[in-house]
């Protein structure tokens, strides 16, 4: 009748051990980074969006169907109308696996659109 005890008393331990399992909590922290450049390409069948790059080698980023494309003013835009327009990329790191999230089309900083007018006023006497 000993037997008993030492079973339950096993059972008991093992419940325990399951329930004590189950207070691990998994934190996960991902940050977005931007990049700001000029669409170089984009790779259809390959999901990426190759960015020029002043420092030597093209950047290559991943897109979804979850990646947003979007002019200055939020007005969604197509995918292929980024290429050779500066945008800014916000994306994950993932090891060397970079997944965009949002492209913002952006105006050009140095092509300021300037309007002149010249007038003339002619007096009649």
């Amino acid at each position: 009748m000993k037997a008993l005890p030492v079973l339950t008393l096993c059972g008991t331990l093992v419940a325990g051990a399951a329930f004590a399992g189950t207070d691990v909590v998994e934190k996960t922290t991902t940050s977005e980074t931007t990049y700001r450049g000029t669409v170089s390409q984009v790779d259809p069948d390959a999901d990426t969006i190759i960015m020029k790059s002043e420092s030597g080698a093209p950047t290559r980023y991943i897109y979804t169907e979850k990646t947003t494309y979007v002019d200055a003013a939020g007005n969604t835009v197509t995918r292929e109308s980024i290429v050779n327009h500066p945008v800014t990329v916000y994306y994950t790191r993932d090891g060397d696996r970079m997944t965009v999230s949002k492209v913002v089309v952006s105006r050009p900083e140095d092509s300021t659109v300037r309007r002149e007018r010249e007038t003339t006023t002619v007096e009649k006497r």
